[in-house]
């Protein structure tokens, strides 16, 4: 058997095949669906209630003079997962006042959802989407507007306001509705409903700008956060800042998975090559009895005994007509179901919890679903993970590296 240290130099290869690979194959469609002016004790509920339903998490830019009689549905939102955001004090047409009275604005909603969310920090959106330079000085927070607005300002039905955002809906779109009617229910409703099964998946606008590798700024203003032209993309020199940079430290000790010249890559793409050989090495290197037969993998290929190993062990099978498909991207449900094979091949018993429930995982397929709940049910959680599973989205080398950590911690 050899080494883990000794299998260590080919992860340039694996880097190097990472690098040609195409962007966002079968990434997640993501959409913010917000609320303005409430909390409304008719209504919040029932749109909470709505949301709730469909598993989908809202932001609601809550006015703060509002809040005080609402404290408990407001505490209970937060609590549930929805994002609590400001729309100042009092709702006044901010573009009249002195930067003094916008700042007093701000600040005093701040404390208030502040006070009764436990919370510090929050998104920003002004009454009627004012945006002036003095106005956006006095934030102390970004900007976050919207690109879709089906209502502008007039008394349109639900169904009219729903066909406007369904027919023009992108990726990445902030949704502008209220919390204050029946109409933006009935549309809030019809939206989540059209759209999820056309592949968009509803999350706040913090993990919005989170899952798009987007820091949002103080005085900018957001109207949207389309996909990121290069989302395997990554600054190297805040790699210390990344979410897995703890499990990232872990693979380069264990000589699991490394970087190369250029930087480690955390945001890039596994392909089926990578995952076959870092999964061996966790497993530890086992020497293969036969050799696969598949028409793609080279016997010269860096990945050839791991691939040889992950067939033979049932860990990573073929993809038909005898090929192996090495380059082919390995979703995120892909590399669970292959690790969770690796978990069954060594027929031991792990004590069994409850996992998180994901938003989206009525997207799990069928062959995947076991393997996902198995793993979370073991103790797995992600930091990565708060509001989305987002099963068809490739798997990253950030996210590998945190699954074999964890596989690591069972050992």
């Amino acid at each position: 058997m050899r080494s883990i240290r000794k299998c260590a130099a080919v992860l340039a290869l694996v880097l190097a095949v990472n690098l040609a690979l195409p962007a966002r194959a079968g990434a997640a469609k993501l959409v913010a669906i917000t609320f303005d002016d409430g909390p409304n004790k008719t209504w919040t509920p029932k749109v909470v209630e709505a949301l709730d339903r469909r598993g989908v998490k809202g932001t609601f830019f809550m006015v703060g003079g509002w809040v005080a009689t609402k404290e408990e549905l407001v505490q209970q939102m937060a609590r549930s997962g929805h994002q609590i955001a400001n729309h100042t004090w009092e709702h006044l047409n901010l573009k009249d006042l002195s930067g003094e009275d916008v700042k007093y604005q701000v600040e005093k909603s701040r404390e208030k959802l502040a006070e009764v969310t436990g919370q510090s920090r929050f998104l920003v959106r002004t009454p009627f989407g004012v945006r002036t330079e003095k106005v956006r000085a006095q934030l102390n927070a970004p900007l976050i507007l919207w690109s879709q607005d089906p209502a502008k300002g007039k008394q349109v039905s639900g169904e009219k306001m729903a066909r406007s955002v369904i027919s023009t809906i992108r990726d990445g779109d902030i949704i502008l509705l209220h919390d204050s009617t029946e109409a933006n229910l009935d549309a809030a409703c019809r939206i989540i409903d059209a759209l999820q099964p056309k592949g968009y998946d509803f999350v706040t606008v913090d993990e919005l700008f989170r899952l798009r590798g987007v820091t949002p700024q103080n005085g900018q203003i957001y109207k949207s956060v389309p996909p990121q032209t290069d989302p395997q993309a990554y600054d190297e020199g805040r790699l210390k800042e990344h979410w897995a940079y703890s499990s990232i430290c872990t693979m380069e000790e264990t000589g699991i998975m490394t970087g190369d010249s250029g930087g480690w890559h955390p945001n890039r793409y596994l392909t089926r090559a990578a995952a076959a050989e870092i999964l061996w090495r966790a497993a530890g290197c086992p020497e293969p009895a036969t050799h696969a037969s598949f028409r793609d993998v080279s016997r010269q290929a860096w990945y050839a005994e791991a691939v040889d190993w992950a067939a033979e062990a049932g860990i990573a099978k073929g993809t038909g007509r005898g090929l192996y498909s090495p380059a082919a991207l390995v979703s995120r449900q892909q590399f669970y179901v292959m690790l969770d094979r690796l978990l069954q091949s060594q027929k031991t018993t792990w004590s069994m919890g409850s996992g998180p429930a994901y938003e989206d995982s009525f997207r799990i397929s069928s062959w995947a679903r076991g393997a996902v709940e198995e793993i979370a049910g073991m103790g797995f959680s992600s930091p990565n993970d708060r509001e989305l599973f987002r099963p068809g989205d490739p798997a990253t080398r950030a996210e590998a590296a945190e699954l074999l950590a964890w596989y690591l911690t069972l050992e």
